[in-house]
């Protein structure tokens, strides 16, 4: 191993410590994310306990940092993930600042290159790595699935965040949406509908149903927390055709009959 292949992995050891560390000061203090999103009230908000999705994701790029050390993982850690794990971990911890910050277009701007920046790493992954064994599932191409689903729905939370508000009355009650916002809000659950499903059909037997559900575990948390009836049963109906989307290989498979992502990979 040559020595900068070395220092590229001493330092996605580091920023994973540096992540880490950064999670726990942010929940054990006043601003933390679901904090800092409940004080941007819009008729788009996810429900706190979607931000659950950081532990599972924390969870497994702990042991990607650990995994990155063998043989086995050297080239997909090396050539696969390169150093944009170091440059999505700097911009994820930039937008929660600016987003800390109320710079809501900034974030915006910054939610936007780290989806580019982690889908470079996940159609590497999938299109010059796949995944040769289960540890290679687990600990490399499924935390970066989880990260690009989550990743999509964040940026589009965000964008609400930064172009749209809710409107009270005089005692603070939230007034129903307009129809311009309910317009724009089914325009976001659209996009992430159709995201979702272009994950499981995204090359046919390759398709990616981590992304698919991170987003539909997404979705679940807006139809939970909006209570409105022109937003609440759109976004449940949204949340069950991306849940159940990703698993018609498998109810086909059950029923006798087969898909062309019948394969597809539950862990990237």
């Amino acid at each position: 191993m040559s020595h900068e292949h070395q220092i590229q992995k001493a330092l996605n050891v580091l920023v994973y410590a540096f992540l880490i560390t950064a999670s726990v000061m942010s929940f054990s203090g006043n601003d933390s994310l679901e904090d800092i999103f409940n004080s941007f009230e819009t008729y788009f908000d996810p429900a706190p306990w979607v931000f659950s999705v950081w532990t599972v994701i924390y969870f497994l790029f702990g042991g990607f940092v650990i995994y990155q050390w063998f043989d086995q993982a050297h080239e997909s850690a090396l050539h696969g993930v390169s150093w944009h794990f170091v440059l999505s971990a700097i911009l994820n911890t930039l937008w929660f600042s600016l987003l800390e910050g109320e710079h809501k277009l900034l974030a915006l701007l910054v939610s936007i290159l780290q989806v580019f920046s982690v889908s470079f790493v996940f159609y590497k992954l999938e299109s010059e790595f796949p995944a040769n064994n289960w540890w290679d599932r687990l600990f490399l191409h499924a935390p970066f699935s989880l990260w690009h689903g989550w990743s999509v729905f964040i940026a589009v939370v965000t964008a609400f965040v930064t172009f749209t508000g809710v409107k009270k009355t005089e005692d603070g009650t939230i007034l129903p949406p307009s129809i311009l916002h309910i317009v724009l809000f089914y325009a976001g659950i659209g996009f992430l509908v159709f995201t979702a499903i272009g994950y499981v059909e995204f090359k046919g037997d390759k398709g990616d149903l981590t992304s698919a559900w991170v987003i539909s575990f997404g979705l679940w948390s807006i139809f939970a927390e909006q209570p409105f009836v022109t937003t609440h049963w759109g976004a449940l109906a949204a949340a069950l055709v991306t849940t159940l989307w990703p698993a018609k290989p498998y109810i086909l498979r059950a029923l006798g009959r087969s898909s062309s992502s019948e394969n597809a990979p539950l862990l990237g």
